[in-house]
């Protein structure tokens, strides 16, 4: 692993076609980093071979990390991973970030952001353009729509996968 990379800890919950290479990339440019397995477990043998750490539930995602990535397919599996049962906002910490890659529906985004900012944590909307070849090779497009202020935070984690 890479130790000049930024302290940031980052989360990971999609390991689908897309989420796999983009969370592949962020390990390899040396964050630390934790994800959500799934039923494939294909995906979370090759991270774990790349130094990350797999967790349990989406909550325990959220308490080992400052900024949580979510690539699933959309509003509804985002809303559930946020709002449910070992969910995100049973974990995430005043002053983290989550990014949500789905391709979500702009009533839910708003909604969940205000949620989330009551709980004093950013909301960033960042959907994606391209194809799983892109996010192995770490040249994904995102729309990333955050303040100025948090998308500085982090850009450098987008520069791992996006390009």
């Amino acid at each position: 692993m890479n130790t000049t990379a930024a302290s940031e800890k980052i989360g990971f919950i999609g390991l689908g076609l897309m989420g796999h290479g983009i969370a592949k990339n962020i390990v390899d440019k040396g964050y630390a980093l934790t994800f959500l397995g799934r039923k494939n477990r294909a995906p979370a043998q090759d991270l774990l071979g790349r130094g990350a750490e797999e967790a349990a539930t989406s909550r325990d995602v959220a308490v080992a990390s400052d900024i949580v990535f979510i690539c699933v397919t959309g509003s509804r599996e985002v809303e559930a991973i946020i709002r449910g049962p070992g969910g995100l906002k049973e974990g995430l910490k005043k002053g983290a970030v989550v990014v949500d890659c789905s391709t979500s529906d702009p009533t839910s985004t708003v909604t969940l952001a205000a949620e989330l900012k009551a709980l004093g944590v950013d909301y960033v909307d960042a959907p994606l353009s391209r194809t799983p070849k892109e996010a192995w090779e770490g040249t994904l497009d995102a729309m990333v729509g955050a303040s100025d202020a948090v998308f500085a935070r982090l850009k450098p984690v987008l520069d791992t996968w996006a390009g």
